[in-house]
C-alpha cells in the first residue's frame, strides 16, 4: 500500500511539472522492465469514478493500455501523445504511441506499437477535400478542411507506419483497406468504447416520431452535416436535431444559415454531451441517427447513438458493420441515397423500426464495450510481448 501511495504521489508531482507521469507500476510487484506510452497521461490520476471519464472514451482506453502493460508486469511512463520535448532517460522494452514519439523515443531493440485511430490520413484527406470540392459545385460555398492532415504529419505518419512492429487499428475491413499493401499484415483491428450515457432507451417503451439526430465532431461537411441538412430542408414532414460543435466553424454556418436558422423541422442544438439531460431529453422521440462521414476510424458519436437505442443510417466510412436488421450503410452519400435511407426507415411499420433498434443496441452494445476493448488489446500485446 505505501509503495503504491509513493508512486501516486510522484506522479502527480510529474504531472503538475511536465504533464508526464513516470515510472507508473501500482501493483506493489518488481517490474520487468519500462514501457513508454504516448497518448493521454492525465486519466492516470483519475479515480474510477472520475466525471472526466464521461467524456470522450479515449480517457478510459488511453489509461486501460497502461493497466493492460502494468498487468503484463510493465512499468509505465506516459507522456502527452504530442510531447515531442520529452528526451527518453532509459531505454525501453517497448513503445506505444499514437503519432509523434514512436521512432523518437525507441532504440533498436525496441518494440514498436502504432495506435492508429482513424483510416490512412491520404485517404482522410483526399476525402474531406473531395466532399469540400462538390459542395463548392452544388452550391458555391467554400469552407475550410477542418481535419486534414498535414505534409509533416503525413510523412511522420508513414514513417511510424513503415517503423511499426504491431499497428493497432480502430476500425473495420474498410478502414484496413485504406492503408497500403506492405502494412496489413501489421494491422490489428480493435474497437472503441462509446461515450458514457447515464441513460439508454428501451425499444418497447419509446414513443417514436418522426424525429431524426446528427450528432458528430468536428468537421461538418467531413460529417456530412452539408449533406443531412439539405435532404431534411426538402422534407419538411420530417424533424432534425442537429449535435455537435459545428457552431464554431463560421463559414459553414454563413453557408447553411437559412437551414439552420430557417427551417422550423431543422433544430439546432450546438455541442452536448450524451450524458446530459439535455441530450436524453432532445433524443426521446427520435427514430434514428444519419451520419454520412466521409472517414473515420470508427465513429464513437454511431456508436453511442446506436446504444442509446437509434436505427443507424451510416456511410460505409463510419466503420461499423450493419445487416438491413440494424440500419442503413450508406454507399456514395449522395443526397438522394441518405433521402431515400431515411424514408425508408420512417415508412417501416413500427414494431419493425422497434426491432432495427433493439438488434443495433444490442451489437453496439456488445461489441463495443469497455470489456471487448480490454480483451482485443490484451491479445494483441500477449502476443507481441512475447518476443521480449
Amino acid at each position: 500500500m505505501l509503495r503504491r501511495i509513493t508512486r501516486k504521489i510522484k506522479a502527480c508531482f510529474r504531472q503538475s511539472r511536465h504533464e508526464r507521469i513516470m515510472d507508473y507500476f501500482p501493483s506493489g510487484a518488481r517490474s520487468k522492465g519500462h514501457v513508454l506510452v504516448s497518448y493521454i497521461p492525465e486519466p492516470l490520476l483519475y479515480g474510477k469514478s472520475d466525471r472526466r471519464f464521461l467524456r470522450h472514451s479515449n480517457a478510459w482506453e488511453s489509461a486501460e493500455i497502461v493497466r493492460l502493460f502494468n498487468k503484463h508486469g510493465y512499468a509505465v511512463d506516459a507522456i502527452s501523445w504530442d510531447d515531442t520535448a520529452f528526451v527518453p532517460q532509459r531505454e525501453y522494452a517497448a513503445v506505444f504511441d499514437i503519432h509523434m514519439n514512436l521512432k523518437r523515443c525507441s532504440t533498436p531493440g525496441t518494440y514498436r506499437f502504432f495506435h492508429v485511430t482513424g483510416s490512412d490520413p491520404s485517404f482522410s484527406n483526399n476525402a474531406e477535400l473531395k466532399r469540400i470540392g462538390d459542395l463548392k459545385m452544388r452550391r458555391g460555398a467554400v469552407v475550410a478542411p477542418r481535419r486534414s492532415v498535414n505534409a509533416a504529419d503525413l510523412e511522420l505518419f508513414h514513417g511510424n507506419l513503415a517503423a511499426a512492429d504491431t499497428v493497432t487499428l480502430i476500425g473495420n475491413g474498410v478502414t484496413a483497406a485504406t492503408f497500403p499493401d506492405y502494412a496489413q499484415h501489421k494491422l490489428n483491428r480493435v474497437v472503441p468504447t462509446g461515450s458514457h450515457l447515464s441513460l439508454t432507451r428501451e425499444s418497447r417503451k419509446i414513443t417514436l416520431r418522426k424525429e431524426f439526430v446528427w450528432f458528430n465532431g468536428t468537421g461538418a461537411v467531413h460529417k456530412g452535416l452539408d449533406l443531412t441538412l439539405e435532404v431534411f430542408a426538402r422534407n419538411p414532414g420530417l424533424v432534425l436535431h442537429v449535435i455537435g460543435p459545428y457552431l464554431k466553424e463560421k463559414d459553414f454556418v454563413a453557408a447553411y444559415k437559412h437551414e439552420l436558422t430557417g427551417c422550423s423541422n431543422i433544430v439546432s442544438h450546438g455541442f452536448l454531451s450524451p450524458s446530459s439531460r439535455k441530450f436524453q431529453d432532445i433524443t426521446r422521440h427520435v427514430v434514428g441517427f444519419v451520419s454520412p462521414s466521409c472517414s473515420e476510424g470508427i465513429s464513437t458519436s454511431a456508436i453511442t447513438c446506436m446504444q442509446h437505442g437509434m436505427v443507424p443510417i451510416l456511410s460505409e466510412n463510419s466503420g461499423i458493420d450493419l445487416t438491413r436488421e440494424m440500419g442503413c450503410l450508406l454507399k456514395d452519400c449522395t443526397i438522394e441515397e441518405i433521402e431515400a435511407a431515411v424514408l425508408d426507415v420512417i415508412d417501416r411499420p413500427e414494431h419493425e423500426i422497434r426491432e432495427m433498434i433493439a438488434n443495433s443496441q444490442e451489437y453496439a452494445q456488445k461489441r463495443f464495450s469497455r470489456e471487448e476493448f480490454s480483451r482485443i488489446m490484451e491479445s494483441v500485446m500477449t502476443r507481441s510481448l512475447r518476443s521480449l
